[in-house]
């Protein structure tokens, strides 16, 4: 079972990879080895006006049933370590496959949303704490606030 697991993670990361090659027009883009406990992400190369992020990817069948609250910090640790200056959850929405890829679920802190953006220097105080709090949109609108 964790074979198959890890096939259908593995999957599901390719499918994001190609989805934002596509939607962003960058080929810099690529899944990322494991990394052991010091995890950086499952996709890395993302850039967004001069800073770079990285994505953690779940597949899960049943989106109720799922530890948000793990993920979410499991990402913020990812980016850490990674040294980027922001990242995405990208959680798999039932009924939305490969066609389908931009309707995903997407999770970002608020910091985040300004970095994309390009907002980070000018708009908050970094110490806010409104900058932890946590966004869900579709992965389309995130990108597309990332091309502007």
């Amino acid at each position: 079972m964790a074979n198959r697991s890890k096939s259908r993670g593995t999957s599901y990361e390719s499918q994001c990879v190609r989805y934002l090659r596509q939607k962003l027009d960058d080929d810099g883009l690529e899944r990322r080895a494991l990394h052991g406990n010091k995890d950086m992400g499952d996709v890395f190369g993302l850039k967004a006006h001069g800073h770079t992020g990285i994505i953690e990817c779940k597949n899960v069948k049943r989106y109720g049933k799922v530890d948000l609250n793990k993920w979410r910090h499991d990402t913020i640790t990812e980016r850490e370590n990674a040294g980027a200056d922001f990242s995405l959850l990208v959680v798999h929405k039932p009924g939305c496959g490969e066609a389908r890829f931009g309707d995903n679920y997407c999770h970002l802190q608020v910091r985040d949303l300004d970095v994309i953006q390009g907002y980070e220097r000018y708009i908050r105080d970094p110490n806010d704490p409104f900058l932890d709090t946590w966004l869900t949109m579709d992965l389309d609108t995130v990108c597309d606030l990332m091309l502007r």
